[in-house]
This record gives C-alpha cells, sequence and structure tokens, in this order.
C-alpha cells in the first residue's frame, strides 16, 4: 500500500530496510554514567521492532566538563563507554534497523546546574533568551579541544558497532551556535565570515572521515530557519536562504545525508509543535533542501499518518520519512502502516505531555511519558500483562481515556469486557478537549479505541447510566470505574447558581457547542488555566468578547509552556482580556464582580455568560458503592485524583493490568571493667549510659542510587516529604571500634528527604551480624530510635580496585554488590557525599521516628508517644576510594528492601572512618498510631504479625 515508504532505502553505502526514521528525543533513560540503560535497551529496541528502519536515540554528550544536556543522557567520552553502547546496538540490529548516534553539545541551551553550577558556554557569551543562564564565549583553545571530542567520540560509536553518526547542528545547540549570525560574533578563525562560522563543524566532519573511514556514514541535523523575525529579532540570523547555502556547504565536506529541521530554543514552537501546527507543515522548508544537495535529505514535519508519509516520498520532498513523538504514541507504527492496519495506528495529538513530563521528571532521573501510552519509556518495567486464562468477565464504566485503556487491556488479556457509558458518543472529556480552535485531532484518541474495541471484542453500552444495582445484576467478575468528576462551583459565591452561569463542560458539550451563538456577547471565564483560555479561545472564536480573571497572577503557571504561548497567541488576536490577581466575588444578572487582591478594590465585569474553569472534584460514589455490595473494584482516572489525559490513561492500564491478575489476588484487593555486677547501677554508671555514640574504625562501602519517586512517597512517614530528586543510600560496614558495643557488620538502606528546609537522610532500615550487632541493636533503638534488626551475614572482600559485598538475611541475599575503584559511576556521587577526602571533616544529619506501646487500664496497648527526631553526625574520613557499582537488591517477606527499585546507579566509593553522633534533637511530636505502620517493618519480622510456622 506504501509502496515508497517500505522500499528499501540507502546512505552511503548503507542500505536501510525501509524510509522510515525515529527521529532522536531525550527520554531520560540512560544511566548516570552515561551508558544506556536495560529499560533504554528495551525501549529502543521495541521501535526497531515496530518499523522503524533506522533509530536515531537521543542527544548523546561528547564532552563531561561542559557538555551536559540532560541528567540522564547517553555519552560516548570515555572508551567504557563503547561495550555498553554496543548492546544498544544489537538489540537493534536484531531487527534489521540501523543505529545512527547523535553528538551533541547543548552550548548556552542548557542549566548551569547540569555541569555543576558553572556559566554555561557558546560561541559568544550571548545568553539564551529561554534559559536565561549566564554564558561565557569559548576559547579557540577550547573549541579545537572541544572538535576532537567530536571526532573522537565518533571512533567510539564506531567500535560499539552503531551504523553513523549524525552531528546535532539544529534547536539552537552549540554547532547551531557557530553556523548562526544571531550567536556567533567572533572574532577569531571560528566567527566572522560564512566560511569561518562553517569551520569548527568542517574540522569535525574532516576529523570523523579520516579517523571512521570512507564508509562509516556521516550526517549533520541541521536548522535551515530560525524564524526569529517572529519573536521581534531585528539582527541577521539563519534563513532558509542561508540554511540551503550551509547545506550545500556540507555536502561539499563529504557529509553522507542531512537531517533537516528548524528553529532554536527561543522559537521552540517550531522545534516541538503543538497541536495547531498541521501535519507536514514544514514541506516547503524540506523540499528547498532537497532541490539543491544530491545526497539523501531526512526531514521530520509533525507526520501522524502513513499516506502524508508517503505523499512527502513520492513529492521528492525527502528522501526518508522521519518521525519523533508518532514512535512515542505508538511503537508499531511502521509494522501496522506496512500491513495495512493504518487504523490501528495510535496517533500522536500533539499535546506535549512527553516533552512537558521530561522537564517535570528530570530532577527526579524519571522518562518521560506519553500521554496515550502508558508503556512508552517503561517496556521493561512493565513487561507482557499476564493473561487470564480464566477469561474474567469485566464492566469498565465510563468511556474516558482511563475507561477506554482498561477495557483494551483487560481486552487484550482475554477478559470478556462490557463498558457502559452514559453518554452517546466514546471519550469523555476529550470531547470538550476537541472543541476549541485547532483541536480536532483530539478525535483521533476516540477513532482508535472505536477500531480496538471492533477488533477485540469489547461491548460499549452508549446512553447506559452505571448503577450499582444494574452492575450487579451484570454478575461481573470485577468492575473498573473511571466516573471521572464533577465540576468545582464555590457555593459561597452569591449568583453561583444564576441562569448566566455555566461551566467548561456545558459550553464545550459536543453535542452542541459548535450550533452555540455567542456572537457579540460578553462572557467572563474565571479560571485562568490551560482549561480556562482553551475555553476563553473556542468562546471568542465564536464571536464572544471575552474576559479571563483569576486569583493568581500567572496565565497557566503549571500549563506547558509552548501549549501556552501558543493559546495566548491567539487570544491576543482577538483581543481577549486578562485580568489577574482578581477573586471573584458575586455573580449579578448582568456583570461578574471581582476584587483586586493586593487592594480590595471591586471590580465589575459587563458579563452576559459567566464561565467556572475552577477545576474538577473526582466522583467515588458509585465505586463506593460497588464495593459495598462485594464486588471488587478499582477506581481510575479522574475519579480517584482530577487529571489530564495522561494520569487517566495510566491508571486505566495498570488497572487493566491489576484486576484478576495474580498480584491482585496475593494483595487482597508483612561491658564491666573489673566492678561487681549488679543489676542496680552505680550513679556513675548511669551518667555513661549511651554518654558517647562513637563508630570508630568504620571501613566498607557506601553508594546511592536513583529509585522510583513514588516508591519513597508510598513508604517515607509524613511530615517528611521527598527529596527532588529520589536518592536511595547504602552502606555496608564493618564497625571496629564502637562505643556501646563489640565489633559488628552493619548494612543501611535510607533515603534522601526534607523536613521544612532542612534536608536529611531518612534510615529506612538497618541489618547487624557479628557479635557486637544483638548491643548495637539494643542501643540504637533504645537510645536512637533507630530501625534496627539482628541476624544478618556478611561478606565484605576486597582484592586489588575490585570490592564484593554481600548481606543475606533469613534466607535471602539481600544485597549483592560489586565495585570496581577508580572513577564513579556519576560525579554526581561525590556532590552527594559532601566531597569527602582523606582527613575531611564533614557534618551531616539522619531523621529517625520514635514510637512506644503501652497499655492501658483495660490491657489494651496503643502505640504512643510518636515524636520526630533528629540528630547532627560528625564523618572523619581516612580515605576514600571512588568507585563503580554494580548492584543487586532483593525482597524478602521480612525484610523488603527492592521495595525502592534501583533506577539508575549514581555511584559509591569504598571507604575507611569513624561516625561520631554529636546530639539527638525532637523536632516533632506526632500521632504514633499514625506512624506505626511506617515502622515496624523494619523493626520486626513477620512472625511478630502472628505469621509463624515456616520450615
Amino acid at each position: 500500500m506504501y509502496d515508497k515508504l517500505f522500499s528499501k532505502g540507502k546512505i552511503g553505502n548503507m542500505t536501510t530496510k525501509n524510509r522510515l526514521v525515529m527521529s532522536p528525543m531525550g527520554i531520560g533513560l540512560a544511566n548516570l554514567d552515561g551508558t544506556p540503560s536495560e529499560d533504554m535497551i528495551a525501549y529502543y529496541e521495541a521501535r526497531a521492532a515496530g518499523g522503524a528502519g533506522i533509530v536515531i536515540p537521543e542527544i548523546t554528550r561528547v564532552n563531561d566538563v561542559h557538555g551536559a544536556g540532560l541528567l540522564r543522557q547517553l555519552s560516548v567520552t570515555q572508551n567504557r563507554h563503547i561495550q555498553p553502547l554496543s548492546r544498544l546496538a544489537q538489540a537493534i540490529h536484531k531487527h534489521d534497523s540501523k543505529i545512527f548516534i547523535q553528538l551533541h553539545h547543548p552550548g548556552r541551551e542548557t542549566m548551569s546546574i547540569l555541569i555543576g553550577g558553572q556559566p554555561v558556554v557558546s560561541a559568544s557569551a550571548i545568553p539564551c533568551k529561554f534559559v536565561k543562564q549566564e554564558t561565557r564565549a569559548l576559547s579557540t583553545e577550547e573549541v579545537k579541544k572541544l572538535i576532537q571530542q567530536f571526532i573522537d567520540g565518533a571512533v567510539r560509536v564506531q567500535k560499539a558497532g552503531c551504523d553513523g553518526v549524525e552531528l546535532h547542528a539544529a534547536h539552537g545547540y552549540l554547532l547551531q551556535q557557530f553556523l548562526s549570525p544571531y550567536t556567533n560574533h567572533r572574532t577569531d578563525e571560528y566567527g566572522g565570515s560564512f566560511e569561518n562560522r562553517l569551520r569548527m563543524i568542517a574540522e569535525i566532519i574532516t576529523g570523523i572521515r579520516t579517523a571512521c573511514g570512507p564508509d562509516f556514514p556521516i550526517g549533520v541535523r541541521l536548522t535551515v530557519e530560525e524564524f526569529l523575525d517572529k519573536t521581534g529579532v531585528t539582527e541577521d540570523y539563519i534563513h532558509i536562504q542561508d540554511g540551503v547555502k550551509i547545506a550545500m556547504a556540507l555536502e561539499k565536506l563529504g557529509i553522507d545525508f542531512i537531517d533537516v529541521s528548524v528553529g532554536l530554543y527561543e522559537t521552540g514552537i517550531t522545534c516541538v509543535e503543538p497541536v495547531s501546527f498541521p501535519q507536514g507543515w514544514r514541506k516547503d522548508l524540506i523540499k528547498a533542501v532537497k532541490d539543491h544537495v544530491s545526497i539523501p535529505v531526512i526531514g521530520v514535519s509533525a507526520i501522524r499518518e502513513p499516506a502524508v508519509a508517503e505523499q512527502f516520498l513520492e513529492d521528492g520532498i525527502e528522501d526518508f520519512v522521519s518521525m519523533g513523538r508518532s514512535w512515542l504514541a505508538d511503537e508499531q507504527w511502521g509494522l501496522k502502516a506496512a500491513s495495512g492496519r493504518e487504523d490501528e495506528i495510535c496517533k500522536c495529538i500533539n499535546c506535549l505531555r512527553c516533552f512537558e513530563s521530561l522537564s517535570e521528571y528530570n530532577a527526579a532521573g524519571m522518562p518521560a511519558e506519553c500521554a496515550l501510552n502508558p508503556r512508552m519509556a517503561r517496556e521493561r518495567l512493565y513487561g507482557d500483562p499476564e493473561y487470564d486464562t480464566q477469561h474474567h468477565y469485566a464492566v469498565v464504566v465510563g468511556g474516558g481515556p482511563s475507561g477506554m485503556m482498561a477495557a483494551k487491556t483487560l481486552a487484550e488479556r482475554g477478559c470478556r469486557v462490557t463498558l457502559l457509558e452514559r453518554g452517546s458518543i466514546l471519550g469523555g472529556t476529550v470531547n470538550q478537549a476537541k472543541m476549541p480552535p485547532c483541536k480536532e485531532r483530539m478525535e483521533w484518541v476516540m477513532d482508535y479505541y472505536r477500531r480496538q474495541f471492533e477488533e477485540l471484542g469489547v461491548e460499549v453500552r452508549y446512553s447506559t447510566e452505571a448503577t450499582p444495582e444494574l452492575i450487579e445484576n451484570l454478575k461481573p467478575d470485577g468492575v473498573i470505574c473511571g466516573t471521572g468528576s464533577h465540576a468545582v462551583l464555590p457555593e459561597s459565591i452569591p449568583g453561583i447558581h444564576s441562569s448566566s452561569v455555566r461551566t467548561v463542560e456545558q459550553i464545550l458539550a459536543a453535542d452542541d457547542a459548535a450550533s452555540s451563538d455567542y456572537e457579540g456577547k460578553s462572557v467572563t471565564v474565571v479560571g485562568a488555566g490551560i482549561t480556562g483560555i482553551e475555553t476563553a479561545e473556542f468562546l471568542a472564536a465564536h464571536g464572544a468578547k471575552v474576559t479571563v480573571c483569576d486569583l493568581l497572577d500567572e496565565i497557566a503557571p503549571n500549563a506547558n509552556h509552548t501549549n501556552r504561548a501558543d493559546i495566548l497567541s491567539r487570544l491576543q488576536k482577538y483581543g481577549t482580556q486578562f485580568l489577574l490577581g482578581h477573586a471573584l466575588k458575586e455573580i449579578t444578572d448582568s456583570a461578574a464582580i471581582l476584587e483586586k487582591k493586593d487592594s480590595g478594590e471591586s471590580v465589575e465585569v459587563p458579563s452576559d455568560l459567566v464561565v467556572m474553569s475552577l477545576g474538577y472534584k473526582p466522583d467515588t460514589s458509585l465505586a463506593d458503592a460497588i464495593r459495598e455490595k462485594g464486588i471488587p473494584v478499582i477506581a481510575v482516572g479522574s475519579a480517584v485524583k482530577d487529571g489530564t489525559i495522561a494520569p487517566a490513561t495510566r491508571t486505566g492500564y495498570e488497572a487493566g493490568r491489576k484486576l484478576f491478575s495474580s498480584a491482585c489476588r496475593a494483595s487482597g484487593d508483612g561491658c564491666g571493667k573489673g566492678k561487681g555486677a549488679s543489676f542496680l547501677l552505680s550513679s556513675d554508671d548511669m551518667e555513661n549510659f549511651g554518654k558517647v555514640s562513637l563508630m570508630d574504625d568504620q571501613e566498607g562501602v557506601y553508594m546511592a542510587y536513583m529509585t522510583d519517586p513514588a516508591a519513597i512517597r508510598r513508604i517515607l512517614p509524613p511530615p517528611l516529604q521527598p527529596f527532588t530528586m529520589p536518592v536511595v543510600t547504602l552502606s555496608v560496614c564493618h564497625i571496629g571500634r564502637p562505643t556501646f558495643a563489640d565489633d559488628y557488620y552493619e548494612a543501611i538502606l535510607g533515603v534522601y528527604c526534607t523536613y521544612g528546609t532542612q534536608l536529611g537522610l531518612y534510615p529506612i532500615s538497618l541489618v547487624l551480624g557479628g557479635k557486637g550487632a544483638e548491643m548495637a541493636v539494643q542501643c540504637g533503638r533504645d537510645n536512637g530510635s533507630i530501625p534496627k534488626k539482628m541476624g544478618a551475614e556478611f561478606v565484605i572482600r576486597r582484592k586489588d580496585n575490585m570490592v564484593t559485598a554481600s548481606v543475606c538475611r533469613r534466607g535471602t541475599e539481600l544485597v549483592d554488590l560489586n565495585m570496581k575503584l577508580g572513577q564513579y559511576n556519576s560525579p554526581l556521587t561525590h556532590v552527594l557525599y559532601q566531597s569527602p577526602a582523606p582527613e575531611k571533616q564533614i557534618f551531616g544529619g539522619g531523621f529517625y521516628f520514635h514510637i512506644d506501646r503501652i497499655p492501658d487500664g483495660n490491657g489494651v496497648s496503643h502505640f504512643c508517644n510518636g515524636a520526630l527526631l533528629q540528630n547532627l553526625c560528625e564523618y572523619n574520613y581516612k580515605s576514600w576510594e571512588p568507585g563503580t557499582v554494580d548492584l543487586k537488591l532483593q525482597s524478602s517477606i521480612d525484610d523488603p528492601w527492592a521495595e525502592l527499585p534501583i533506577r539508575t546507579i549514581i555511584g559509591g566509593a569504598y571507604s575507611r572512618n569513624s561516625l561520631l553522633v554529636h546530639k539527638l534533637n525532637l523536632l516533632e511530636k506526632l500521632d504514633a498510631e499514625s506512624l506505626a505502620p511506617y515502622l515496624l517493618t523494619a523493626r520486626y519480622d513477620r512472625t511478630a504479625f502472628m505469621e509463624t510456622g515456616r520450615l
């Protein structure tokens, strides 16, 4: 059907299986040391298996000093990166796909915090107006060194068995900063004339060709138009005629392909297009390059449908069709198109949740997410869902994003599914989301599920109001309830129920929204969130005169900045007015009465209609009623927490995986010194009791890794709050000379967290072994409220630069650690441990919780005396040897140490030191009954919960 799209392609001497390219996008799955994680390999392999002829992974670092673009980013800066990268290449090659590595330096388009707080670098000392970081110009010597680093990186890529490299000279990154007169004001050999601005990338290309040979493909991703006039820039920059000239010059330098793109961060709306940009909008720009070069042209142009891709090839616009977000929404895009199943493709709707989440999750070390595909970047984490061999009957209530995804997932697992929808069409609130201008492609969501339900045999009952009685009569084995939410209406506002008041749902109701007459009407929208301004645009497009008010001083502060800017640019053309810092006080028949937040002054806004956009309140009433009837039920989507499509889809997917699964069934939805001995102590003894807590002559391994933030949130007792970065620390040590016990071994699992503005470590669990373990446990628990257990067995061995550590308890190897001394997995390790060094003294603090259990007068025991404590510790280091760590954790029924999964390892060290606890302070008294569920597992085995008799 799509003969051009699935014909073989050729780049240099390399042949590809088709003309489909997965374009590079940061996803946040690399290990902190720059190697591909198993999760990353699974993510890219899924796209290769799904039909991508060429996979170009995310930006890959060539410089460790000032070249970081992401916290978790691929790197080819060292030879140790070669072998791990080869595993990624092998995974791609298994599916007859090719892999190009995109060599990258962000230049001024990165954050200073990612490069240790130093100024970011560029061709000239001109800061990016978007990231707004202090910027310095690279010296000539630094440029030459960086050129060699690009070349060395390419050599490592070739040695790893990858098929080629792409130099990233687009989107405003460093190589583009040298090419563009807008950012390059240099006066040395790398600035000034066109030839000089081209010199850096030219020397890189020449160097790679010399080092890697004539048959190794080299390409350039090139911004051919910067669009800076749209932002008011009057200085010279790269226009399309300049972009074509650069492309022609690059061809003469001997590159094998051009990957055409546009924009930079300051015109980011053209790099990462919102929903208003049509498919193929870059057509003329790509064709301008294609008409002037003879090498293959790759182009990306927000293509979502195979027919559009095929037309681009047939019209000679480009030689390869590159897509980014299309592969995120559906990893099998290529396979489905090739087999004539294009109506089964889950098409990207340009909502930008992927880019929004990449920024949101970056500090936490979590990958981006897709609003439509919950498996994206979590293929290995989720694995294949468990097939339901008993073919249970499930009822899903609600045809919104969560309900549709739950029904699809259940049906794919072999369940019999009936979906009940109160409306006449599928989609839920997506039907409202598609009504504002430019959002028609939201209908693709419903198109996809309608086709899936037809294919999977899901029964959909429209115009059916789900009641507990109806569901009971259907006799389901289980129910997933996605009943959504209700609009928030502040009852305290006079006039809130007047005839002129509408909710967003009423305005955008798909049945009559398009036919409503708002021409010439004055409308006040209360709430300037993303839903409020989209509704304002809908009204303005239908002829209304719109005023938007909000108590906050910023428009849609939690929305993606590109989406916000896109909508506001159109609202400006409509003349929409904004009254920020204004609170709604009253609604009359003809006006909305507001109050200025700063002055209390009353403002009357003439209004024929007042539209309330203040969010939604989850509706759990049906789920609660079903549960009371004894029917297993899981609430999903906005019925749990109001939100966007992404969390709704994810909760629907996870519920669809969980219902009737084995995991669901398992959860049901655990020394004297010559003194005479005496039980009565002297006053001297009492004064010395617990007087000094010194752990001298400690020796062992210390390391940290990043985990799932949700795992920390789940087990962290309030009022402690998770640290921005989900860091878990682990130490396995021998304590040679403690002041309170004989020598012992100890393993500590802890997490970084905060109390107010104070940062500290919360030790979740400690297990001990050795002859001094019993007294160390008792002293730690009684005097320090430290969660300690005995009975662990330790092995710590060091041979030359290799260290191994194993911790077993009650038959389970909780810790299996290998460390190669020499360098960290990531330099972040040094920062987290406050830059330790021999003879250095460092201070830190930890948080601990105290509870007692005391019987009352009736003999009933209660937890009491709950408290949060903090200690101050002094570390004196005798040695600190950085190491690269490989770690495996396991959980047992008594010690769930793997409950904090390893997302990526930060690094570790082998150290000799002493630890002195200076004092223990009371921070806050707490309710002990609420604390106890968080604390008991770390203090007691399951036998204490009446689970005895294990053999």
